[in-house]
């Protein structure tokens, strides 16, 4: 979510940036005056645990919708930036909940990735491959409720498994630390 967002604001810039001075200036001076700012916030964010609880207001203030996600993002010790990403997110109220993970583009087709409770998990969760970006691959799951009761119970680590383009198994830890907590203030918003 939060990455179609960083997508269209990277967007406008390089709109901006490619017009004429003079046509800034003109676009400047018929600029419309901007809508005013209600008294609720655009976007907030909440931490539980290792969990964030992330929403945006989207639209304008009458017609729009808050659109909230539970995250995490995966670092490496010692590494520059985000490894991986995790994002449980209800895009509507009428939808399931969907559990989707942005991982590096050096991922290997057709394996798919799996998150677990341990090594040991008898029940992981299959994602399916959406789409490779430059900036990550991104794979997705509707979370069932028997996965979700499942992953409510957990606060030691989790883990993300996948085949890096070498074909070589790569395993991410990520935390379960806040997880239910952060789901229940998701469920309320």
């Amino acid at each position: 979510m939060a990455q179609k967002f960083w997508y269209a604001a990277i967007g406008l810039a390089m709109a901006m940036a490619c017009q004429p001075a003079d046509s800034q200036s003109k676009s400047e001076a018929a600029k419309p005056t901007p809508a005013p700012v209600g008294a609720d916030p655009q976007s907030t964010t909440a931490n539980y645990g290792d969990w964030v609880v992330r929403c945006q207001h989207v639209g304008d203030a009458a017609t729009g919708r808050r659109v909230c996600e539970v995250a995490q993002i995966i670092q490496m010790q010692g590494g520059q930036g985000p490894v991986a990403q995790i994002a449980v997110v209800r895009p509507t109220a009428a939808d399931p909940l969907r559990l989707t993970i942005v991982l590096p583009p050096n991922v290997s087709f057709p394996s798919s990735p799996r998150m677990a409770v341990d090594d040991k998990d008898a029940q992981p969760a299959d994602l399916s491959w959406r789409r490779c970006l430059p900036g990550g691959c991104f794979a997705d799951i509707e979370i069932k409720d028997d996965l979700l009761q499942r992953w409510r119970g957990q606060s030691a680590q989790g883990i993300i498994k996948f085949k890096d383009s070498a074909g070589r198994d790569v395993a991410l830890p990520f935390s379960f630390r806040g997880f239910a907590q952060a789901l229940d203030a998701l469920a309320k918003s």
